[in-house]
């Protein structure tokens, strides 16, 4: 599938780093509001850019669009790649209200379209082995789980001069505000969701 990525940021860096382990997988182009990010990203990639979203959403050959923008441009862009008839990938969250997101998960289901978004940590292969042992009962019967969430010193860390790869600052803006780092620290903790429900007191 031939799949084209909206926002040239810090973490698009590390989707075109794994592009290779997913050889069923073609970058048409990238596109970025800022058209200098977007030719930094492409020179340093050596991926073709596309001058606006509007052009990259007519394009044929894109069957999926990575929304890597900031949060609150995933609505926006989502929406409009899904009323191109484009499948959507998009970084977290899916949207900033809950309305909106729901409104994104049903234009996708009208049009036949299928839309997620990051993370999908439980569907890795860790997460897929730990469930399949619970579900086996490899490991005897579970009567309690405990676990804590902890977002570390982030605060204290040199935050403000990290980039990417291809030169981005880290949106710590964006990251703080959102509330990414902590989510960040509770990928696990969803995963107890997953295998044993919602908790009880």
């Amino acid at each position: 599938m031939r799949i084209a990525i909206v926002g040239c940021g810090f973490v698009a860096d590390y989707y075109l780093k794994t592009l290779p382990i997913y050889p069923d997988l073609e970058i048409a182009g990238v596109m970025d509001r800022v058209p200098e990010r977007a030719a930094k990203f492409s020179a340093y990639h050596s991926v073709p850019v596309y001058p606006s979203l509007a052009e990259l959403l007519a394009d044929p050959t894109v069957e999926i669009v990575l929304n890597l923008t900031n949060p609150r441009s995933h609505y926006e862009v989502s929406k409009a790649a899904l009323e191109a008839g484009k499948h959507v990938y998009s970084e977290k969250p899916l949207a900033m209200g809950m309305s909106e997101a729901e409104e994104l998960v049903n234009l996708a289901e009208q049009k036949g379209l299928l839309i997620s978004s990051a993370p999908c940590s439980l569907l890795g292969e860790t997460a897929q082995t730990i469930w399949k042992a619970l579900r086996e009962k490899k490991v005897g019967q579970v009567r309690l789980v405990y676990a804590e969430m902890d977002d570390g010193l982030v605060h204290k860390m040199p935050y403000q001069s990290w980039v990417s790869e291809s030169g981005t600052p880290w949106p710590y803006k964006d990251e703080f505000e959102v509330g990414c780092t902590l989510e960040h620290a509770g990928y696990y903790v969803t995963w107890l969701t997953a295998f044993f429900g919602l908790p009880k007191r």
